[in-house]
């Protein structure tokens, strides 16, 4: 009886934390890809592409949303551009203009444009959403811009790879997570971002099988999201929530 209403207070607990989260972001398809890296393929002769997603809003209290990028990478002759209420030029890193989004509601406005040249290759891009009113409620999602053929061919064939949920989820103390690799993959390792996309941790991955530790010690009560990154790739991203 005790241990039944004990983990039934930690679900009530972990429900109530996680629904602090209040930004989340969907492809057109209806995917939930908040705090994920997605690819975007671009035919090397047009010169633009536009990316749209939803940013939906699950709270129970609107929200004013703007967002702000990060070129993690660009190559030469590439450059991005925000599209909230307006399209920025590229220099403006931040909107200086929210969208009001109503409690359970939805903005269709978001695009992330990305204007390239001759030159084919891969541009990265992280666009953060947060409440204007309250940053640390946030969320993100980077896009590699794949532009050409340049790589494609040479992506890793991810079928055989396995990371499993973080188990105690929620953790107070140390976490672990399984994972299984093929045999050719090597410079594998697990990256943790916290909701503003920042990378707080790196955990590198010497076998093509087994379990990491995950110690949260020094992490701050909040969600996390961790990807197993497989050749430069993110081959699969999951959220963990660290709860005292």
């Amino acid at each position: 009886m005790k241990k039944t209403l004990l983990s039934f207070l930690v679900s009530i607990l972990m429900l109530s934390f996680v629904s602090a989260q209040s930004l989340v972001v969907k492809d057109k398809s209806g995917v939930d890809i908040s705090g994920q890296t997605i690819d975007h393929y671009c035919a090397p002769s047009l010169g633009f592409v536009s990316l749209g997603l939803d940013v939906f809003n699950v709270s129970s209290t609107a929200k004013n949303v703007k967002i702000r990028k990060y070129d993690e990478v660009l190559i030469e002759g590439s450059f991005s551009n925000i599209c909230w209420v307006a399209c920025y030029p590229d220099f403006v890193l931040e909107t200086p203009e929210p969208i009001l989004i109503d409690a359970g509601s939805f903005s269709q406005n978001f695009t992330g444009d990305m204007t390239y040249g001759s030159i084919q290759g891969t541009s990265t891009v992280k666009f953060v959403f947060f409440d204007m009113d309250n940053q640390s409620d946030s969320t993100f999602v980077t896009i590699n811009f794949v532009i050409g053929t340049l790589g494609v061919n040479n992506k890793p064939k991810l079928t055989n790879v396995e990371m499993s949920n973080a188990y105690p989820n929620p953790v107070m103390g140390v976490s672990f997570i399984d994972y299984k690799l093929p045999q050719s993959v090597a410079g594998a390792y697990i990256k943790i971002n916290n909701l503003l996309g920042t990378t707080v941790r790196e955990i590198p991955l010497d076998r093509n099988q087994g379990k990491v530790a995950l110690d949260v010690a020094n992490l701050k009560d909040g969600v996390y999201f961790y990807s197993l990154i497989v050749n430069n790739s993110a081959a699969i991203t999951r959220k963990f929530v660290v709860k005292r």
